[in-house]
């Protein structure tokens, strides 16, 4: 069963039945539970992104892109993922030697709930002046292009792929946000599930699950609950608090996607009228449109908790919620079909790293917009990638020793 899910052919009916009864479903039974509209909009919105979602994952336009003869860039396999980790080794040095305190090295001596909340945004996302770009370096790195070599290096049983997993894992809970391991836990996972990664020790799926499941109940209870949270109200509201870390961990799991994408239509209707925004939530597309631009992620947050220490809380919901703000139902339309284009790309390609980052893809557009995941987490530098670039293998000592003699005559072939 565990295969068959993770198995990248069927990640747009997934993605479809997750947005259909995470959040169509369920809004439509908190609406009738506690009569608020905003929930009973997103369920019909979320409604037609799923229907939208599988069916574009039925058009074979990946197919054609990826068997046309085309001109591609060819660059040494072993040259450019050495590079990449390259680059992201200087900046996750350069991250933790800047930083104030490490925020898990931090939980480990003992810092409270409230304090480690602080550090976890002054890790990347208070930075200043130059490493304020900080958190849009790590989103590129990490959002895709890491995960995507690192699959690269497993699937070509590279002997350094432990190590390097190791490191990207440490990096992942050193600022204790407490599901960014997926990043680097979900491309193994899958490539083992799909008995793509073979080695001298057979390591159980089963085994890999649980320690995932571990690890991050033991990040949830590093982070801690700040001391200001509530105890009481409906499950579905900000104001409810699971007891323990496993209640907490399954309120943010199940309720609060749900309810901030709710939030985020409230804070539209309110604050904007429910004008479209015409791209302006995005830096990148208001720059270009020339348009100021909306921190709405923030607006969401301050509305639902107030804002932080730092200033920058921000709330992220499900891509649908950020298609309609922009773009109406219309944008719905549009970026639900992108979504299932790319998973229908991901599920058709032979690349098996590049299938192995489809959970990551699925799982950032169900919480946060397809906006930035494509320009800020990097995945549509790695769909050019995959559509204009292939990897050849790398050339050997003997190979760059030795120069090539010239070619063989008629008489001595």
């Amino acid at each position: 069963m565990l295969r068959w899910i993770t198995d990248a052919r069927h990640g747009a009916g997934i993605l479809a039945t997750l947005v259909l009864v995470g959040y169509a479903a369920s809004g439509f039974v908190v609406y009738r539970q506690l009569g608020v509209t905003h929930f009973l909009e997103l369920a019909r919105l979320c409604g037609v992104a799923a229907a939208c979602i599988y069916v574009s994952s039925r058009v074979p336009l990946a197919d054609w892109l990826l068997r046309t003869r085309h001109p591609r860039l060819v660059l040494p396999e072993r040259a450019f993922v050495g590079a990449v980790w390259a680059l992201f080794a200087g900046f996750v040095l350069t991250a933790w030697l800047t930083a104030e305190r490490i925020p898990l090295v931090a939980a480990l001596a003992g810092a409270d709930p409230d304090t480690l909340k602080v550090l976890r945004e002054q890790f990347l996302k208070a930075r200043t002046g130059v490493q304020a770009s900080f958190v849009y370096v790590n989103a590129l790195f990490a959002g895709a292009l890491v995960p995507y070599c690192l699959a690269r290096m497993f699937w070509r049983r590279w002997p350094t792929r432990w190590l390097a997993f190791g490191f990207f894992l440490v990096y992942c809970i050193s600022f204790l946000e407490k599901a960014f391991f997926f990043k680097a836990a979900f491309p193994l996972l899958y490539l083992l599930l799909q008995q793509q990664v073979r080695g001298r020790v057979r390591i159980p799926s089963t085994a890999v699950i649980g320690g995932l499941g571990a690890l991050l109940l033991i990040v949830t209870v590093l982070a801690g609950t700040p001391d200001g949270a509530a105890s009481g109200g409906s499950f579905f509201s900000t104001e409810f608090a699971g007891q323990g870390a496993l209640g907490l961990l399954l309120w943010r799991s199940v309720a609060i996607p749900l309810v901030t994408a709710a939030d985020a239509l409230r804070v539209f209707a309110d604050d904007f009228g429910g004008r479209p925004l015409l791209g302006a939530t995005s830096t990148a597309l208001a720059a270009l449109l020339g348009q100021p631009r909306v921190e709405f992620e923030r607006l969401v947050f301050f509305a639902q908790w107030g804002q932080n220490e730092t200033g920058t809380g921000s709330a992220n919901s499900v891509f649908v919620t950020e298609a309609f703000i922009n773009f109406g139902l219309a944008g719905v339309a549009v970026f639900s079909a992108a979504v299932g284009g790319v998973l229908r790309l991901f599920a058709v390609s032979r690349d098996e790293a590049l299938r192995a980052v489809w959970p990551l893809f699925a799982l950032a557009v169900y919480t946060s917009g397809l906006i930035g995941v494509f320009l800020s987490n990097g995945f549509l530098l790695l769909i050019v990638f995959a559509l204009g670039v292939r990897l050849g293998p790398s050339p050997t000592r003997r190979d760059r020793a030795v120069p090539p003699g010239p070619p063989a005559s008629p008489a001595a072939a």
